[in-house]
């Protein structure tokens, strides 16, 4: 399935909906749920769609393989055709009505890893022979998400912002010391991240040998979507990645280049660490996928177009504004 987070008005003002792509269209999980209860006999079909699939990305996956289940099972009778009564609600969507967030709009935390071996070459004569033995990776909020459709807002501390082009996994099932044989039964889908860096701030507050922090934590700097693909449609392992600056290719690599696997990197993660459902892995920037090293060869700018295009997965755009704050 691709699984999305939407954002649709009401009279009591936005709401926010989980729902499945089905022939160019959004199918509203929930309602589409309490329609399959509803079609099956259950007396109590509205409370128990509610409670078995919710209009949340993190609780539902925190239901399960019986809510996924249902959510499958839904989706089929959905594309069946059937008449939907109006006490159940409205079940589709364009697009075009509704505003599209990040899959999981806040996530637990992001886990944001640095696996593809040409990008951990840049600027270092030898690489650490760590990084064969363990999947290096640091921690950013995931209070900062921004969607697949939101601008770039530039802080008014840096003078250098980039794009990371990278694709990350959400974790689905809660777990610890995790083998690697088995990780691919604790990720629910994947999705294309954008890890929008301030450069010159995160290189000046890494000479502390700390962070990177105030470089890549900022508001919407973690950009997320345009969906979140189940792993039973997707090779994580051989994906093209694209990003464009306004129409133009800068950026041409792939997932295969990938030093260490989402399994290893869930499995060194989850050492002697709880993961929960609603976690984020990413893989780190792909080998050339950055602006400032790329055929783009400088820093965004306002009015800059970046689009990030990885097979399988589909297509995010955002565009560079100015900040919003004071000078």
């Amino acid at each position: 399935m691709r699984l999305f987070t939407f954002r649709i008005p009401s009279p009591i003002g936005p709401l926010v909906r989980i729902g499945a792509e089905l022939d160019g269209r959004l199918v509203d999980l929930n309602r589409a749920t309490g329609l399959l209860l509803r079609e099956r006999g259950e007396p109590d079909w509205e409370a128990y769609a509610a409670f078995l699939v919710p209009p949340d990305m993190i609780t539902y996956l925190e239901r399960g393989e019986k809510a996924a289940q249902a959510a499958r099972d839904a989706l089929a009778l959905v594309g069946t055709g059937a008449e939907v009564p109006d006490e159940v609600g409205r079940v589709l969507y364009d697009f075009g009505e509704v505003h599209v967030m990040a899959p999981i709009p806040r996530p637990n935390i992001v886990w944001d890893s640095m696996v593809f071996l040409e990008h951990v070459k840049m600027g270092r004569p030898v690489i650490p022979d760590v990084f064969y033995e363990w999947p290096p990776y640091f921690a950013q909020s995931g209070a900062i998400v921004a969607g697949p459709f939101d601008p770039i807002v530039t802080p008014r501390f840096t003078e250098e912002l980039d794009f990371e082009l990278e694709f990350g996994a959400y974790i689905g099932r809660r777990g610890s010391n995790i083998a690697e044989a088995d990780a691919a039964r604790h990720i629910a889908g994947f999705t294309i991240y954008n890890d929008v860096s301030a450069r010159d701030v995160q290189f000046r507050e890494m000479e502390m040998m700390l962070g990177p922090a105030k470089g890549k934590n900022f508001e919407g700097s973690n950009i997320m979507g345009p969906c979140m693909v189940t792993p039973d449609e997707i090779d994580p392992g051989n994906l093209r990645m694209v990003a464009r600056v306004n129409g133009e290719t800068v950026v041409d690599d792939h997932s295969s280049s990938m030093h260490h696997s989402f399994g290893r990197i869930v499995s060194w993660i989850s050492e002697e660490q709880m993961l929960h459902p609603g976690d984020f892995i990413a893989s780190g920037t792909c080998d050339h996928g950055t602006g400032r090293m790329s055929e783009l060869g400088r820093y965004l700018r306002v009015g800059d177009v970046v689009e990030f295009e990885i097979q399988g997965i589909g297509t995010i755009r955002n565009e560079v504004v100015a900040s919003r704050g004071r000078r």
